[in-house]
């Protein structure tokens, strides 16, 4: 199919023209793959490398008979990308998958949207792969062994930017099997020759990690789990402190809020480190990239003025660097100005001074180490670098915005509205959807999973799910509140990085209760002498009052029952509950008894009936128990967990119930 089929196409489905620029690299990619398999291509961001893509795989399904694979690095890129353009464009011969679902790849749908693990699992061969983002693909094994295993007769990379150590890390077996790759790299100047009509961003946006060192993160950990303790606004604005301003801001803050905080070991340690703190050696890992000689004027923001201080001794080597704070005067600050436009000062640091009332139009980077709560304020802060002096079209009217966030906390989260600031001001944002992709507290959570063997019980987590009693009673008439931890967990399943089931041990305790209660309503002789105590008659009132049956429905309630896994690791986890099942099923060989589970769906998530009928010296009970499970679907899973639960409420309840001496075994 020609190109000018594929731009009529656009046309039609999109309603855009194609620009010049775009033609040209699509033709030039077409004219190498007549002699060339393996080809990458790098085009500055924001230039439409999309449209690109599309025009290749419009291409290559001429030339190839089977399946083209288009991969992204996130399935957040998969849904953008798919339903953005591959789905207009191609219509029904394209899918998306991702998670493992391999629907697209069985239906056989000429182009597939998806992850390299999905492809990975889903495909043994393809005959064309094209890669988004390509730069991931070197140098990590995941991708490298996807490519290699799937022996594509075509390979077809895109992306913003490959440093060229990059280019080292290619597998040597893609090399042999597809011949060395064909390098055709684009950059803002090239376009500009080819098409006079392209059009310059106003400036460009990346987004640096402020990586915790080991002692950071048993801090911030520690305030994440809720071992911190204190005045709960407190200990709020510390762990915010923290993680948005780095330690010597945190220490400043802790020493002048002393009394209102428990003392901690994990505090002492930080405040006792020498170390630059996360957000100072993130700024210099910018500033080792956008290198101050070429980019200056710099801008650096933080709204705290021990944060700047430190960011001047951190940096103090790399140019001529001031700061300015609320505790300069107004002559100070203009005195500042002025020598920065006369090239005496290479870096500024600015706390929330120079955020309005102070024009440098000569700045060609500014770095936020901090995300404004206020958007009123990252908009001030924005404008001290794009509403400056317009200047002749080029490369060196482009300007550059760096944000640094630390990893795992709210920071990635606060970057919408700031994002959304951004594009409305003309500034490029579109790669930052991939970089900001599994970097929230999301995976903080999945991180404490994934360091406590791939499953932990919630309270490991959140220290304030601890639970001094397994008393049905309490459980029932429990109105906790959300803990600070809740909504990440929520997320975390909502998102599909984990699932979780109840753990059977605690849960039969509970559920064997039920049984007790219903057997207090019913029951005679010496075990019910012995055993049924105020506690177990209430509950039996209420089964009576409820007509048989106990609802544990209270999301707050349930929380500390469940067991988190890390969703990679589902098929290993039915494998060890249908064991346990094996295993309970022995234990309980003899006895008279019988089980029923029925599930079913109920808002977000699943609902389970349990219905259990148990004997014992001829008295028989049978109450239903009714469990819900919020934010899951799998209903293999949860019927599994219920019975396994339900087994364990008899084997408690029947080592309770039992009178061999005449002694009731209550252990």
């Amino acid at each position: 199919m020609s190109l000018g089929d594929f731009n009529k196409l656009v046309r039609e489905k999109l309603g855009f023209e194609t620009y010049p620029y775009q033609k040209h690299i699509s033709e030039e990619i077409e004219k190498n793959l007549d002699t060339k398999r393996f080809i990458i291509v790098s085009m500055p961001t924001g230039s439409g490398k999309t449209l690109i893509e599309l025009s290749v795989a419009h291409y290559l399904s001429s030339k190839v008979s089977n399946n083209i694979i288009v991969l992204e690095p996130t399935r957040l890129l998969c849904d953008q990308m798919y339903h953005r353009f591959w789905k207009r464009v191609f219509g029904n011969d394209v899918g998306v998958e991702y998670e493992g679902n391999c629907e697209s790849f069985e239906q056989g749908r000429k182009i597939v949207v998806s992850t390299p693990f999905t492809t990975a699992k889903c495909l043994d061969r393809a005959d064309a792969i094209i890669i988004d983002e390509v730069h991931h693909a070197f140098g990590d094994a995941r991708y490298e062994e996807t490519l290699v295993n799937l022996e594509p007769r075509f390979l077809i990379g895109f992306t913003a930017l490959l440093p060229s150590y990059k280019k080292y890390l290619i597998d040597s077996r893609l090399v042999k099997s597809l011949g060395q790759p064909e390098y055709l790299a684009y950059d803002f100047k090239s376009l500009s020759k080819i098409d006079p009509s392209f059009k310059l961003p106003k400036a460009i946006a990346d987004i640096f990690d402020s990586e915790f060192n080991n002692l950071e993160d048993s801090l911030y950990e520690a305030f994440f789990k809720g071992l911190i303790k204190g005045n709960k606004e407190t200990v709020k604005f510390l762990e915010l402190t923290f993680y948005t301003y780095g330690k010597e801001a945190f220490c400043e803050s802790y020493r002048r809020l002393i009394g209102k905080v428990e003392e901690s070991p994990y505090i002492d340690s930080i405040c006792d480190s020498k170390d630059l703190s996360h957000k100072a050696r993130a700024l210099r890992s910018v500033l080792n990239i956008y290198r101050v000689e070429e980019f200056k004027p710099v801008l650096i923001f933080t709204s705290r003025k021990s944060t700047a201080y430190e960011f001047e001794r951190a940096i103090s080597d790399l140019g001529k660097v001031k700061v300015i704070t609320g505790d300069s005067s107004r002559y100070e600050r203009l005195k500042v100005v002025q020598n920065l436009r006369r090239g005496e000062i290479d870096v500024l640091i600015s706390t929330i001074v120079g955020e309005e009332g102070i024009d440098i139009p000569e700045a060609k980077l500014l770095i936020m180490t901090d995300v404004p709560q206020s958007a009123l304020r990252f908009y001030q802060r924005l404008g001290r670098l794009i509403r400056g002096k317009e200047k002749d079209e080029g490369e060196s009217s482009i300007k550059y915005l760096v944000v640094t966030l630390t990893p795992k906390t709210s920071e990635y989260d606060n970057l919408d509205d700031a994002l959304r600031n951004l594009y409305l001001e003309g500034v490029d944002v579109s790669y930052l959807i991939e970089k900001r992709e599994d970097k929230g507290p999301v995976a903080r959570v999945v991180d404490i999973i994934s360091k406590s063997g791939g499953q932990v019980l919630i309270n490991q987590i959140d220290d304030t799910k601890k639970r001094s009693s397994l008393s049905l009673l309490s459980l029932l008439e429990s109105s906790e509140g959300k803990s600070h931890i809740d909504e990440y967990v929520d997320r975390t399943l909502r998102d599909g990085k984990a699932l979780y089931y109840y753990d059977d041990e605690i849960m039969g305790k509970i559920v064997s209760q039920v049984l007790l209660g219903s057997y207090c309503n019913i029951g005679f002789g010496e075990t019910y002498m012995k055993l049924c105590n105020s506690e177990y008659k209430k509950i039996g009132e209420i089964l009576l009052r409820k007509k048989g049956s106990i609802k544990l429905d209270k999301k707050s309630s349930l929380r500390p029952f469940m067991k988190l896994f890390l969703s990679s690791n589902l098929s290993e986890i039915m494998k060890e509950l249908s064991e346990k099942k094996s295993e309970f099923e022995k234990e309980l060989e003899g006895r008279e008894f019988s089980v029923e589970v029925h599930v079913s769906k109920i808002g977000n998530g699943l609902l389970a009936q349990i219905l259990i009928s148990a004997t014992v010296d001829s008295v028989t009970v049978n109450p239903k128990i009714q469990i819900n499970y919020y934010d899951l679907k799998d209903e293999k899973l949860v019927k599994l967990n219920s019975l396994i639960i339900a087994y364990s409420s008899l084997i408690n309840f029947y080592k309770l119930t039992f009178t061999g001496n005449g002694k009731v075994n209550s252990k």
